[in-house]
């Protein structure tokens, strides 16, 4: 049961980098007038692909949110028959899963050091994520949990560092709070 709930807490840890993937993106699609601008091409090329990214980032996150929920409806079917088999294949097919999303990244076409550079963290921290989801399933002694648990830190690493990228892509294509924070500064001078 204990090693039910670590396989657990790893596959929501998974779901979490998904979300807060997403929830970085997803915040800068409300912006899309700004290409009309008039813009050097590399500048021009960054939000093409920023806004690939996006979009694989929006696909995938609904696709991993079905995943998980599916992933944790199997996972609470085997602790209750107490079927570690059941578990270990949910886990497989939730890592299939993984896998697939890990191969359309590969797939899209991004030319931006920047974008590019936010592709392969994202690739890089999906992939860990996926290792860890597969040797939970095989911790038993003292030093697989140790090399599990060093892992895992590794992936909250990586995980803040796509956070700190993000956010920076964040700023740098949707400057939108400062704005709204100038204006309405502004707004009381002109008064």
């Amino acid at each position: 049961m204990n090693k039910l709930a670590k396989i657990t807490a790893t596959a929501l840890f998974a779901l979490f980098l998904t979300a807060c993937d997403k929830a970085d993106k997803t915040a800068d699609t409300h912006k899309p007038a700004e290409t009309t601008a008039p813009a050097m091409s590399v500048e021009a090329q960054e939000k093409a692909d920023y806004e690939k990214l996006i979009a694989w980032n929006q696909e995938q996150g609904a696709l991993q949110a079905q995943n998980q929920q599916k992933l944790q409806q199997e996972l609470n079917a085997a602790a209750e028959t107490k079927d570690e088999n059941k578990a270990k294949a949910a886990i497989e097919a939730f890592n299939k899963n993984v896998q697939a999303s890990i191969a359309s990244l590969d797939a899209l076409d991004v030319k931006s050091d920047l974008i590019g550079n936010a592709k392969n963290q994202t690739k890089e921290v999906l992939t860990l994520a996926s290792q860890l989801l597969v040797a939970q399933a095989n911790v038993k002694t003292e030093a697989d949990q140790k090399a599990y648990a060093e892992k895992a830190v590794e992936l909250q690493n990586k995980m803040q560092a796509l956070a700190e990228l993000g956010a920076q892509i964040e700023a740098k294509f949707n400057p939108a709070p400062v704005q709204s924070d100038a204006s309405s500064t502004e707004a009381p001078a002109v008064k």
